[in-house]
């Protein structure tokens, strides 16, 4: 079952211009870091909260190889929270998603969580994630 939206995701081109922007606007910086994201792949990212909003806010999506023609900058994705991962990734699949991420698990400074990203048949790219360990409460 999807419990609600946890963050919204935003590509940028210049990471420090974005959040020093967003925090004159008024957003908080929640963290900031570079993980390993799987695949070999590390990535920089931080998460601002505006207006009662987490954005996770990166140079490069990790599905962004499997977008025909990439990802342009700007929104990206929605997250939704979910009580089980593989209950809510085979549903969603079933129902015709394209799986653009398969199920992984990571660990970062915001905790651990399982999470999948999916495309919708309009071209809607979403995540749902699990969290097993939140270090951002």
């Amino acid at each position: 079952m999807i419990k609600g939206l946890w963050n919204i995701g935003i590509k940028t081109d210049n990471l420090e211009e974005e959040v020093d922007f967003l925090r004159r606007v008024g957003a908080k910086v929640v963290l900031r870091e570079r993980f390993d994201a799987g695949e070999g792949t590390s990535l920089e990212y931080a998460i601002l909260r505006l207006g009662g909003v987490r954005m996770l806010l990166f140079p490069k999506t990790i599905f962004e190889d499997r977008i025909e023609g990439g990802v342009p900058p700007g929104l990206t994705h929605a997250v939704y929270e979910v009580d089980d991962l593989e209950t809510e990734y085979q549903r969603i699949k079933a129902l015709g998603a394209q799986v653009l991420v398969e199920p992984r698990e990571i660990s970062a400074g915001f905790g651990r969580r399982k999470l999948a990203f999916f495309r919708s048949p309009g071209g809607l790219a979403f995540e749902i994630m699990q969290i097993l360990e939140d270090r951002l409460s």
